[in-house]
């Protein structure tokens, strides 16, 4: 008999993951000539993620290891050799090809897709909200290479960065959200920070398609992105959009919409919900998004709520959804959707334990991206396990906040010995006397 999806999430651990990856990294082409290496090449892929996994706040910390934790590093991380050093695994990692990473996203979204997860993240016609923006992940007035974007700070230093465009899968209704994939934002790919973001989009859109064809997707992106050749490769793919506008950058889509409400051509909706919020909806449909650009038409929505202290906040979009009185709360609701990459992917990142804008490392060649990419594969088998995994639930509404569940499990780690995470899992739980169902 087939299993059914509950059965298959819950299989979704840990240790099963670890499992997974292992064989993935293991299938990694070495790039170091010569047989007489003293490090697997996996071993320090395994290491370098174990380090975001554990959120290690350096190299450098994580290479000091008591005896405990170097034998968990071998039974949960499954590495099979010594760990190395924090200049020896940025050595090796420096020139590994962020290639070689990406598609494990893929891999791990057929996991998802398998167990029934992405199901739950479809809508009626089964497409998934795709949510995209940008975030930088390293900075420095020294250290910097080729690839680097540059800015020009107030007292005339020149400040250098790496950055990248990252789309996840979210829900209006969901915590949790899933990376499908981390574009590198590079020098070459302009002078200017939009220039750069729009042009990387245009090879995160392209990877996307290529990488999950099979996938009805709705993107959701800020302003930045609402311009036409954007959306041109965007219907050129067959997905849809919902764009954030505003109307001092969108001044001639404003000027249309304004227009056609002073005509009464806009409809309206005005709703007032439980708790007392008032919602207000006008929308028009198939407005120019630009002079240039008169090809390009857009579905208009403007949003506005009104809080019990009246208090208005506005929000607009354009969208190639069709537009009915019936739908325009949806799609309000998928277009501010796309808070939860700021929200749930890089506030996470940056302030619940995984040192995301700390520098781990440079390099001369691809360090920076690499452990970017290993950053967000440990973020993915995070949101994973609290999507999937029950122990994991458990101990996060027991102990109340992840801090303290990243810093138990970390204390843990590093005096006992266990043979799994979920045994690690089951003895935290008793520590904190938390029943086990």
């Amino acid at each position: 008999m087939a299993k059914n999806y509950e059965q298959l999430q819950q299989q979704q651990t840990f240790d099963e993951l670890m499992r997974f990856l292992d064989s993935q990294f293991k299938s990694f082409p070495d790039h170091r000539a010569g047989n007489a290496v003293r490090y697997e090449l996996a071993d320090v892929v395994k290491s370098a993620f174990a380090m975001f996994s554990l959120k290690s706040p350096s190299l450098l910390d994580f290479k000091k290891q008591t005896i405990p934790e170097e034998s968990n590093l071998c039974q949960i991380y499954r590495i099979e050799g010594a760990i190395p050093s924090d200049n020896q695994m940025r050595g090796m990692l420096d020139p590994l090809d962020p290639s070689l990473l990406r598609p494990l996203f893929r891999a791990c979204f057929e996991r998802l897709s398998q167990a029934g997860i992405i199901r739950e993240y479809q809508d009626r016609q089964q497409r998934v909200i795709v949510s995209v923006d940008g975030v930088e992940h390293f900075s420095s007035t020294t250290v910097h290479c080729e690839q680097c974007t540059t800015r020009t700070l107030r007292d005339g230093q020149t400040s250098y960065h790496h950055a990248g465009l990252a789309a996840v899968i979210a829900h209006p209704k969901h915590k949790e959200v899933f990376p499908l994939d981390f574009e590198p934002i590079l020098n070459k790919d302009g002078a200017q920070k939009n220039d750069c973001e729009r042009n990387a989009a245009k090879r995160l859109c392209t990877a996307l398609n290529q990488r999950y064809s099979d996938l009805k997707i709705i993107l959701v992106e800020d302003a930045l992105y609402a311009n036409a050749p954007h959306i041109r490769q965007i219907i050129g793919y067959d997905w849809n959009y919902i764009l954030n506008v505003k109307p001092d950058s969108h001044k001639s889509l404003e000027k249309q919409f304004v227009g056609r409400r002073a005509s009464g051509q806009v409809k309206e909706l005005r709703l007032t919900d439980e708790q007392g919020l008032q919602h207000f909806f006008a929308w028009t449909n198939d407005l120019c998004l630009s002079d240039s650009a008169i090809d390009v038409t857009v579905n208009y929505l403007l949003y506005e709520q009104t809080d019990k202290k009246g208090k208005v906040t506005r929000w607009t979009w354009v969208t190639n959804l069709p537009l009915p009185a019936r739908t325009v709360e949806s799609v309000m609701r998928t277009g501010r959707t796309r808070w939860k990459i700021e929200n749930e992917t890089f506030n996470t990142l940056k302030n619940q334990g995984y040192h995301f804008e700390h520098n781990y490392g440079h390099g001369a060649q691809n360090l920076a991206t690499v452990l970017a990419l290993l950053m967000f594969l440990a973020f993915l088998v995070d949101q994973i396990q609290q999507r999937c995994c029950q122990l994991f639930r458990l101990l996060w509404k027991g102990l109340g906040t992840k801090a303290k569940l990243w810093a138990s499990l970390c204390n843990l780690f590093n005096v006992l010995v266990f043979n799994s995470m979920e045994a690690l899992y089951k003895h935290m739980a008793s520590l904190y006397r938390l029943q086990i169902e």
